[in-house]
């Protein structure tokens, strides 16, 4: 099973496909509703869980400033999965959001799941630290 959905490549060109959910059928993984406006994770708190947005936008904020905007399908907080440590940024939800929360051992669970889904973690982070170090 693709975890991600085939676009049409004329009308949505082919950045980032959006996420499969039906990856997470059998693993009971929970859902959060988030308010517009509400603050989804504090820059600096402890983080031992990542969350993929299932509808919604959110803001990724740093010292207050907006870096990015994710979307349906775009993740946020993987590096508490990966490294365990503070979060480096804030979360604003900016819409009514939905998101799908992955604790390390549903993480785990989901790899072994759909060995892909890692690859697209891997690609989100390479894709951050590129976009910030051309700001450097």
């Amino acid at each position: 099973m693709s975890i991600l959905r085939q676009e049409d490549p004329v009308t949505n060109p082919p950045k980032e496909r959006s996420l499969d959910f039906r990856i997470f059928k059998d693993l009971d993984i929970p859902e959060m509703s988030i308010a517009a406006g509400q603050l989804v994770l504090a820059e600096g708190s402890t983080g031992s869980a990542m969350y993929i947005i299932r509808n919604g936008s959110v803001a990724v904020r740093v010292n207050g400033a907006t870096i990015e905007e994710i979307g349906e399908g775009g993740i946020f907080g993987e590096m508490a999965i990966i490294e365990q440590s503070t979060r480096s940024a804030e979360i604003l939800a900016l819409t009514d959001v939905t998101v799908v929360m992955l604790d390390e051992k549903k993480f785990l669970q989901l790899v072994a799941k759909v060995p892909h889904f890692s690859v697209m973690v891997m690609r989100t982070l390479a894709r951050r630290i590129r976009k910030m170090n051309a700001k450097s």
